[in-house]
């Protein structure tokens, strides 16, 4: 037997991995995405070729093109002993899915609502004023919504997976800085009509981007000059024609208009400082910032919750403000109850525990066993979390039932 590479391209079901397939992650770890022996099927094949692998090595009868690498078979598998009285780990076909508090049906809702206020302005026509008033109305329902799931929901907690869409990022990227700002608002005091108002800022913050060429907000590569200028002008584009169609008011146009401001005063388009920031703007500032480098994007893969958490606590102080930033994460479950997490050494694992002291680090059962990691623990510090998982993406072994 002989070993051979081969492009992802010419992979077929039935061939068997000479070598473990490894990606590295945005964090710069060596991740496993399936282990030296395993026989490919389309499911893992539709996975590495999504993971972006070129090439993997396989056994083959025949040598590749200069390559005649005599196969070395895998050492006998391990047998696992049980000790008397160790519990039995739970089967993993009694998966929980992770906890949501907003339903499918909602999101949708608000989706289709974000959707149809901005296609009301188009860079043609502006403000169609025929729909738009429908449509805020239709927006402010869907808030209302929102705002009373989110307050009845005993631990107040927005979950990330409440967050995660890959399709459609602008319409879902506004729904989860609605929902981020308006439990930041609800830590820090704000009334229900404020939060109310708030929700609804945020759903519209990125309005005036449908004002922009979609070869611009859709390029994978680095913008140019000119371009980043006119995306830094989103925020003038949005508040200005909702100014100019008469929907809203100031409290919304100035959201809007300042989400970008920076209280060094280093933020566009004004540069303004501190306390001349709306407090809304300041909201949905970190909001928006969170879910942008949490999220997929074509050009980027998403930074990992712990990663965002970093990026935005080394901003505050500069560009947010520390009461907005401890209020914002006081109520948001970074790694929620059954999250699958893969850890810096290889292993894949479950959040069994994420107390307030363990968002960042929580409490992992390593796949398929007893053993238990807790990443706050001085002895763990050298582990850590390189990837959160899909069920979807799991590699063969480890599918649920």
């Amino acid at each position: 037997m002989y070993t051979r590479f081969i492009p992802i391209e010419e992979a077929e079901q039935g061939m068997v991995l000479a070598e473990a397939v490894y990606i590295v992650t945005n964090t710069g770890a060596n991740m496993m995405m399936a282990r030296k022996g395993t026989e490919l099927d389309s499911n893992l094949i539709s996975v590495l070729k999504r993971r972006e692998v070129r090439k993997i090595e396989i056994i083959s009868e025949t040598p590749g093109e200069n390559e005649e690498v005599p196969y070395v078979a895998p050492p006998p598998k391990t047998v696992e002993v049980k000790i008397q009285g160790t519990p039995k780990p739970p089967p993993e076909k009694n998966y929980t899915p992770v906890k949501t508090v907003v339903s499918e049906k909602l999101k949708d809702e608000a989706v289709d609502s974000v959707k149809q206020l901005f296609t009301c302005v188009t860079a043609q026509g502006g403000v169609n004023k025929t729909t738009a008033y429908q449509c805020v109305s239709e927006l402010d329902n869907v808030v209302s919504d929102l705002l009373s799931v989110i307050s009845s929901d005993p631990t107040g907690m927005i979950h990330i997976n409440d967050l995660k869409h890959y399709d459609e990022y602008t319409y879902h990227h506004s729904l989860s800085v609605s929902m981020l700002s308006i439990s930041t608002g609800r830590v820090l005091g704000l009334r229900e009509d404020e939060l109310q108002r708030l929700g609804r800022c945020a759903m519209m913050h990125d309005i005036g981007k449908q004002l922009l060429s979609f070869d611009i907000i859709g390029k994978k590569g680095k913008l140019t000059e000119d371009e980043f200028a006119q995306v830094k002008n989103h925020p003038v584009l949005g508040a200005s024609s909702l100014k100019a169609a008469s929907i809203g008011d100031v409290e919304l146009w100035n959201a809007i208009m300042f989400h970008h401001e920076k209280i060094d005063g280093s933020g566009y388009p004004k540069g303004l400082k501190g306390k001349d920031i709306p407090l809304f703007s300041k909201i949905i500032a970190v909001a928006d910032v969170y879910d942008a480098v949490t999220s997929y994007r074509p050009y980027r893969s998403p930074m990992l919750p712990s990663e965002a958490f970093e990026v935005i606590r080394q901003g505050v102080g500069t560009h947010f403000e520390m009461d907005v930033v401890k209020a914002f994460f006081a109520k948001l479950e970074l790694y929620p109850l059954n999250t699958i997490v893969e850890l810096s050494d290889g292993r894949l694992g479950m959040v069994v525990e994420c107390g307030y002291n363990q968002r960042l680090r929580p409490v992992v059962r390593v796949w398929g066993s007893t053993e238990i990691v807790d990443l706050s623990a001085n002895m763990n510090q050298s582990i850590s979390i390189v990837s959160v998982m899909n069920p979807s993406d799991l590699p063969p072994g480890y599918e649920f039932a």
